[in-house]
């Protein structure tokens, strides 16, 4: 075990002296952050807005099929809540969003 411990850490000191300390590249400026987020949530929106309206039909189906039982309904009201709580959330979130972006210069 000793002989490995030596090894890992000939090998991390000796690797330190091959590699170069620091690497020169430039930052990310802001534009390009804003540009990168803008064309991730246009991917997510869309996704999100799919998944909100299935839980939304699901949430219907549940209580269609409740058959009157009090624990079955409550369950659908909650899924139906959550989903267009979420839905909510999505469209406030991509407001913002758009507002940042506008800031930004996007």
């Amino acid at each position: 075990m000793k002989k490995i411990k030596g090894f890992i850490t000939s090998l991390t000191l000796f690797s330190m002296v091959l590699v170069p300390d620091a690497v020169y590249a430039a930052p990310p400026r802001l534009d390009e952050i804003g540009g990168i987020l803008d064309s991730v949530f246009k991917l997510l929106i869309p996704i999100g807005s799919l998944i909100s309206l299935i839980m939304v039909v699901y949430g219907g189906y549940m209580w269609m099929m409740s058959s009157g039982d009090p624990g079955k309904v409550k369950q659908a009201q909650g899924t139906l809540t959550w989903a267009i709580l979420g839905l909510i959330f999505l469209v406030l979130f991509s407001g913002v969003l758009k507002l940042i972006l506008d800031f930004l210069g996007n």
